[in-house]
């Protein structure tokens, strides 16, 4: 799959099928996360990779009630280290190139951001000084959305100074 078809094909999925992803499909989906770049190749985040069902499920009143988190197949928890300037654009990168790989496999992801950061980083064990920044479901899609709208390129991007335009 191409790159633009990639970006042009990806949608936040949150109906998955429950279904296992294969092992060596999963590492594929990892490695293009472990692959991204960082601040000065640092490479201080982590992620911790959730398969359980019950641990899903224990999960979801966490993630303001986010039902469809139990069904992914894996649920991904981006930790960010707070004495490292870059981490949190870092690993935003890392779960960008996450998404596109998995939607290049069949496999479809949601941006997870509205959850309790103390309490999923409790409920997996995450130590002191570092925090829960964003989490991602990933599974295998059990629905097709449709593409949303995006706003034109003239209302996003400016030209030499805010305001400039082409």
């Amino acid at each position: 799959m191409e790159v633009m078809d990639a970006i042009k094909g990806r949608r936040s999925i949150r109906r998955y099928k429950k279904k296992m992803i294969p092992e060596n499909d999963l590492m594929g989906i990892l490695e293009a996360a472990r692959l991204a770049p960082t601040g000065a190749n640092r490479q201080f985040w982590k992620m911790i990779v959730v398969l359980d069902d019950a641990r899903k499920r224990a999960l979801v009143p966490l993630c303001k009630s986010q039902k469809f988190i139990e069904d992914c197949s894996a649920f991904i928890a981006g930790v960010d280290d707070l004495s490292q300037k870059w981490n949190r654009v870092d690993l935003a990168i890392a779960f960008d190139h996450l998404s596109l790989a998995a939607h290049s496999k069949g496999l479809g992801t949601c941006w997870i951001g509205a959850f309790d950061p103390e309490k999923v980083a409790e409920y997996l064990d995450v130590p002191k000084g570092q925090v829960v920044t964003v989490c991602m479901t990933l599974g295998y899609p059990d629905e097709v959305p449709d593409a949303r709208t995006r706003k034109p390129v003239e209302e996003l991007f400016h030209w030499e100074k805010y305001g400039g335009r082409k």
